[in-house]
């Protein structure tokens, strides 16, 4: 069957343009390609009530708190997010057990039958929407991609709508500012659909209003950060948890019996959730993140420093659309970064990297090929009491040989 597999994700990424592949080329708004595919699908996303949400920062930690939540309370919860760090399957679970490679083999050679213009994207959301209805699930808790209202999950009418954080990511797609980015994610507000947003700042509040109110839809603000006296959870991670407890509430399930720091130290056990400030089982004072735009490694810096890690390494990869000029204001918190390259065509490359890292009058940093050898030099050279942040793209957490074994392992399971 693993040889089938192969063959079938591997057919997948040539044949449908796919973003965490290609980058901009492979971006195609629009719903009609989605829709058109679930009609042919039976309307899967009919059978199934949906959770969706949308933001720049914390939708993905948001999905996976409501999902461990939702399983947490006796349900059967399907969870639908995106990219993956190592294997296809990842993007798709039910109660935190990834479809299996059969399934995708068999709706792979499904859709090969079938003429048609899908993106990368839009295939595999019809996937997973097919599973889960077929895994007969409670709640299915889906992320958007990086947008909003031309989404392809925008196909679907949920029964609650939430919003989290907005930052600027993606302009090149999304709007060149807050207000037009906040516009775009606003579009996964459906009529008389509830609406929960996270988002504090009043001038984007404001947009979110008013989309709510020419839907319909019932508006409810939640700006909360779940107890933690202990300090074990990220101080960003305490709100999307809060979040999404008020989340469940909306929609009828309250759940004060469940320990939020337990369900967050146990997160990726039961969800898949992985590379969000998780911390290293083989190194010492050594956490691995995704953060990479301004807003996210902002929040990822400051919580670190309240844990009192406060001299702090960096090693930082990027994809090469990805301006790293704000990586400049952190000099008072960031002591040296170690930039490095990664296994992927989207990559900075070695010399393009070196060319923008002189450009950040940064105090001190190095450039290496990979994420390993910008790890190793890292915990050679440390200094007594630094500690050592591994983050930017997807892709560079992809290619850590820790977060490799944590993830095949629990793949195999």
């Amino acid at each position: 069957m693993r040889n089938k597999y192969d063959q079938a994700t591997a057919w997948l990424f040539q044949q449908f343009p796919s973003y965490q592949q290609l980058g901009a080329s492979a971006y195609k708004p629009g719903l009609v390609n989605t829709r058109n595919l679930l009609a042919t699908l039976g309307h899967p996303e009919n059978e199934v009530r949906v959770i969706h949400v949308a933001g720049t920062n914390g939708k993905g930690s948001t999905c996976a708190f409501i999902a461990s939540f939702l399983q947490q309370a006796g349900f059967r919860v399907g969870l639908f997010t995106s990219p993956h760090l190592i294997d296809f399957r990842e993007r798709i679970r039910v109660n935190g057990k990834p479809i299996s490679e059969e399934s995708v083999v068999d709706f792979t050679h499904k859709i090969q039958s079938q003429e048609n213009d899908l993106s990368f994207f839009e295939i595999t959301l019809g996937m997973a929407l097919v599973h889960f209805q077929q895994e007969s699930c409670d709640y299915v808790v889906l992320e958007t991609s990086m947008g909003g209202r031309l989404d392809a999950t925008n196909v679907v009418t949920p029964i609650l709508s939430v919003i989290t954080h907005i930052g600027l990511d993606h302009q090149a797609f999304l709007g060149e500012t807050l207000a037009q980015i906040a516009e775009e994610k606003a579009g996964i507000i459906k009529p008389g659909i509830p609406v929960l947003c996270g988002e504090v700042r009043p001038i984007l509040q404001e947009i979110f209003q008013r989309k709510a109110a020419r839907q319909g839809a019932p508006w409810h603000f939640h700006d909360e950060y779940t107890p933690d006296p202990a300090l074990k959870l990220p101080k960003y991670q305490r709100k999307n948890a809060a979040l999404a407890r008020k989340a469940l509430h909306l929609i009828g399930i309250d759940i004060p019996h469940i320990d939020t720091i337990k369900t967050w130290e146990n997160l990726f056990d039961t969800t898949g959730f992985l590379g969000r400030l998780f911390p290293s089982s083989r190194y010492e004072e050594v956490w691995y993140d995704v953060s990479h735009n301004a807003d996210g490694l902002s929040a990822t810096l400051d919580s670190l420093q309240q844990m009192g890690k406060t001299s702090l390494i960096v090693v930082f990869g990027a994809s090469n659309d990805k301006s790293l000029a704000h990586l400049s204001t952190y000099q008072s918190l960031v002591a040296v970064w170690y930039f490095c390259s990664f296994n992927n065509a989207r990559s900075y490359t070695l010399p393009a990297l070196t060319e923008e890292a002189k450009k950040l009058s940064l105090h001190e940093f190095h450039c290496f090929e990979s994420v390993g050898l910008a790890l190793d030099a890292a915990l050679k050279h440390r200094r007594q009491g630094q500690a050592i942040l591994v983050t930017g793209s997807f892709f560079l957490l992809s290619d850590c040989a820790e977060i490799q074994e944590k993830m095949k392992n629990q793949l195999c399971q």
